[in-house]
């Protein structure tokens, strides 16, 4: 470090920046679990899931509508609805990861207070709220709902932190520092 560099005044990170910033690792840790349950989940997930009479009724199905459709087709029928409902499940994971990526991306380049990486976090946590609403809101396994209404809280959280005016005020101290 040269002369110059130190002596110029240090800026002191306000709690809220740490904050946001674990809120936002809630979030990521949240998306790479929901992401992990899917595909380990596979097609014995959705068969699961077809078990449900909740999840039938939501279909408008019965269970022996089911076991009906199960016998006449046998797995030659069957198999090509659970191969569909996974895949629709396993882009919504990759979609979920990809979010997370960025989220973690973002939390990490916002923690030294560039504006670039909040409005990143903001964007991708818009994208994720959106996308996990889908989830809770569709067909899906309690630990992704679960998983789901945790990253809606964390995001929505690490969001209104990231602009909270204390970190607003922390990055134009940062920016005159360094100017």
């Amino acid at each position: 470090m040269s002369t110059s560099q130190a002596m110029l005044p240090t800026v002191r990170r306000p709690g809220t920046v740490m904050a946001a910033l674990i809120a936002t690792l809630v979030s990521v840790v949240a998306g790479v679990a929901t992401a992990i349950t899917v595909y380990t989940g596979g097609t014995d997930m959705v068969k699961s899931l077809l078990s449900d009479p909740d999840v039938l009724a939501k279909l408008g199905l019965s269970a022996d509508e089911m076991d009906a459709a199960k016998s006449l087709g046998g797995d030659d029928l069957f198999k090509p609805v659970l191969d569909a409902a996974y895949g629709s499940l396993a882009t919504r994971a990759t979609f979920a990861l990809v979010l997370a990526v960025v989220l973690l991306l973002g939390g990490v380049f916002a923690l030294n207070a560039a504006r670039w990486a909040r409005i990143l976090v903001t964007v991708a946590g818009v994208v994720a709220i959106g996308l996990q609403l889908r989830v809770v809101t569709d067909l899906a396994t309690s630990p992704m709902k679960l998983f789901g209404l945790l990253i809606i809280a964390s995001t929505l959280i690490a969001v209104v932190l990231w602009w909270l005016p204390a970190n607003g005020r922390y990055a134009k101290a940062r920016k005159a520092v360094q100017a």
